[in-house]
């Protein structure tokens, strides 16, 4: 993790968890985002996450949420979610972003 980051773990809240599917000859989904914590190349779920200070958002990886959070419940939970949502997108051929919110895991009873 950047030294500038690992100063302030506890500092930040959860906004949301995302994925990309794509459509075309296949149906994918983006494996190519980069961590702003460590930078980390292949994420396939981004960990969007605002300071509680400053109001600035990063996205980062599910360890370095974990981290950053000081809960690693909570993305965790984002994540298998996020999945469920992905799963549907790539069977049903819908491109597009597929998120998962504090608010939609209290909705399913998971929060």
């Amino acid at each position: 993790m950047k030294p500038e980051l690992a100063k302030t773990i506890g500092d930040w809240s959860y906004v949301r968890c995302e994925v990309w599917v794509h459509t075309g000859a296949a149906v994918s989904v983006d494996i190519t985002q980069q961590c702003e914590a460590c930078s980390n190349t292949n994420l396939r779920f981004v960990h969007v996450l605002e300071h509680m200070e400053d109001d600035r958002q990063i996205g980062v990886g599910i360890e370095c949420a974990g981290m950053l959070l000081e809960d690693w419940e909570l993305p965790r939970l984002a994540e298998n979610e996020t999945k469920r949502k992905e799963k549907w997108r790539m069977e049903y051929g819908r491109p597009g972003r597929c998120y998962t919110t504090i608010e939609d895991l209290v909705k399913r009873g998971t929060l």
